[in-house]
């Protein structure tokens, strides 16, 4: 399992959620002291955890089958 792919993708996740919080701030359409600035980076780090283990699950799991023979 490769653990720099799945800390690269969580951080990608963070970074990209709190953009979307603070263009959401920044059109006016929530404000600053708003719970949802604070959950929306903790979303992204979650979600972009878990993404990074499953592609690389699914990467070592197609790795180890090789290719297929017919």
């Amino acid at each position: 399992m490769h653990i720099g792919r799945i800390i690269g993708t969580a951080v990608m996740g963070l970074l990209f959620m709190l953009f979307i919080a603070l263009d959401l701030v920044l059109f006016g359409l929530i404000p600053l002291n708003s719970v949802i600035v604070t959950l929306l980076p903790v979303i992204g780090l979650i979600g972009g955890g878990v993404l990074g283990a499953v592609v690389g699950r699914r990467t070592a799991t197609a790795a180890s089958a090789g290719p297929s023979s017919q």
